[in-house]
């Protein structure tokens, strides 16, 4: 739940920016947590990843240079009734314009799906935006050493699991 200042804009202040950072992580508004949940009126982040690397790799290997590694890094936010920070519409514009995502369906939920650069010497990973009610998940599908279908089923879990 947010604190008593919360709903006090004057106390709790903080706007997204009126365009979308690309050049950052997603959700590419350049905001740190602390900044982005009082700019957005979310009513909670939680953020987490999954990371695996092959055996062959070892201890000693950064994941970004391990052939095979496979990375989810991913976002919930509960919004406010009306989300009031308008948070739905500027992600929708940043994943178009950061991502060049269109609609798409993962799970039976709409989504937005587009790819950026890799962090994981993939080349290219892929990102959704998926929306239910008033949950909002973004995450980031980066590696390597996926398998066909593997990334719509990690998708499919974070579904369940999180909307």
């Amino acid at each position: 739940m947010p604190g008593p200042d919360a709903t006090d804009r004057s106390r709790c202040p903080g706007e997204l920016p009126s365009e979308p950072h690309c050049d950052s992580l997603v959700p590419w508004t350049g905001l740190l947590p602390d900044a982005f949940v009082p700019a957005s009126g979310a009513r909670r982040l939680v953020g987490g990843y999954l990371l695996t690397m092959p055996k062959q790799a070892g201890n000693q290997a950064p994941p970004e240079s391990s052939a095979g590694t496979k990375v989810v890094t991913f976002n919930l936010v509960d919004l406010a009734p009306g989300d009031p920070g308008g948070l739905v519409d500027y992600l929708d514009a940043a994943f178009r314009a950061c991502a060049k995502a269109t609609p798409s369906s993962v799970a039976g939920v709409g989504a937005l799906v587009g790819t950026v650069r890799s962090e994981y010497g993939a080349g290219s990973a892929e990102v959704v935006l998926l929306r239910r009610g008033t949950h909002l998940v973004w995450a980031a599908l980066d590696g390597s050493g996926w398998e066909q279908g593997e990334q719509q089923r990690a998708l499919a879990v974070l579904v369940a699991r999180l909307l």
